[in-house]
């Protein structure tokens, strides 16, 4: 098996970017997930409230976030503030923001509709995954609860032929594609993958999945093939299950990089 595809999503339900490579430090893959669209209160949101998220496009250049979003001037927004973090809330973590300002506040609110803030994950970020399935010092930013998500594309490719359309891996935001399970939804049953130099990405917790699959990324129209698909595939005690989330104790994955399941 290999790695085939990589991702990192700047915004926290926002497009992704694919990549060449992911470096890690204390948070994750870097980039991902370091900013996060929420309420005034500091209340998270996603495409499940505001599926026009799918399309706001970030990336990075040297010290800022350049967001854009279809037949709109991008906006900037400095990744260098001194503003004290305020609270933030992702499901039930109290976590902390650096708010990024009135400027990208009003941009962002104009296009989704409802008055929102960009938040900026702080240096001392305090947050931690759930320890119930990761180690009691595992940090993590704004992803929904552990550092990495992991999809094979056998399972996906399974999900297209049921579905009778090609289902657009973006729709399931992995961090990680790997290609050359000896069939789908092997992954289900791996305890942890390792790398030619000994690192391992323990599978840590199934990925549960809501409606946001069901909308294509482009275009936001809803697919109920997809979520057919996902009932009939991929109901396990009552859950729609689709991934798997991961942790990892390396610097580096690299597109094209061998795997080995790692029994347990």
């Amino acid at each position: 098996m290999k790695i085939s595809r990589l991702f990192v999503y700047p915004v926290k339900s926002c497009a992704g970017i694919e990549v060449d490579a992911l470096s890690f430090d204390e948070n994750g893959p870097q980039g991902d997930r370091r900013f996060v669209i929420a309420s005034p209160e500091g209340d998270f949101l996603t495409q499940r409230e505001l599926p026009a998220m799918a399309r706001i496009q970030p990336r990075f250049e040297r010290d800022e976030l350049v967001l854009s979003y279809p037949e709109r001037a991008e906006i900037r927004v400095s990744m260098k503030s001194s503003s004290e973090p305020q609270r933030v809330r992702i499901w039930s973590d109290e976590v902390t923001g650096v708010d990024c300002g009135d400027n990208v506040s009003v941009w962002l609110t104009d296009i989704l509709g409802q008055t929102v803030r960009l938040f900026m994950l702080p240096d001392n970020n305090p947050r931690r995954a759930d320890s119930q399935y990761a180690p009691k010092d595992t940090a993590v930013g704004y992803a929904d609860g552990f550092p990495l998500l992991i999809v094979t594309q056998e399972s996906l490719d399974a999900l297209s032929e049921l579905a009778k359309l090609p289902v657009d891996v973006r729709r399931f935001r992995p961090n990680v594609v790997i290609e050359g399970a000896a069939s789908a939804f092997d992954e289900r049953e791996w305890a942890a993958l390792m790398t030619p130099e000994g690192n391992r990405l323990p599978l840590v917790k199934p990925c549960e999945r809501c409606v946001i699959p069901t909308r294509d990324p482009d275009t936001l129209e809803r697919s109920p093939e997809v979520m057919s698909a996902l009932k009939t595939l991929c109901r396990l005690d009552g859950k729609i299950i689709f991934g798997q989330n991961a942790l990892f104790n390396g610097q580096r994955l690299s597109v094209g990089e061998a795997l080995s399941v790692v029994s347990e």
